[in-house]
């Protein structure tokens, strides 16, 4: 295996583990455990990048590597990557939470509101 991809791999994975904080030994792990964090395009690059990393062990098959495309990949999923704020991910999962709670607290209260309305309660 080109001994640059290996490098492009080793950063796509380090980055996923600082900007997304997904964890594991490889980068097919932490692709596998990114799911929908990812758009479409980058699962597609990573996919290439893995895909190209294994045809790099064959000789032969070595030949067929488009080196471009790797850079390319390599460019759009770093450039992703880097552009994450891992802090506004965490406010924005905590106000998804708290608006979620809050809502239920809401339609909980205009159901009782409702039930004490109909029995004569209110």
């Amino acid at each position: 295996m080109d001994n640059g991809l290996n490098h492009k791999i080793a950063e796509i994975s380090t980055l996923m583990r600082s900007q997304l904080r997904i964890r594991g030994r490889d980068l097919h792990v932490q692709y596998r455990r990114a799911g929908r964090l990812l758009p479409r395009a980058v699962r597609r690059d990573i996919l290439y990048l893995l895909d190209t990393s294994a045809l790099g062990d064959n000789p032969k098959l070595a030949r067929m590597i488009n080196h471009d495309k790797i850079s390319r990949a390599h460019r759009n999923i770093v450039d992703y990557l880097q552009g994450l704020d891992p802090k506004a991910q965490m406010w924005t999962r905590i106000l998804n939470i708290t608006a979620s709670i809050a809502f239920a607290l809401i339609v909980a209260f205009a159901v009782t509101l409702f039930v004490l309305v109909q029995r004569g309660f209110i």
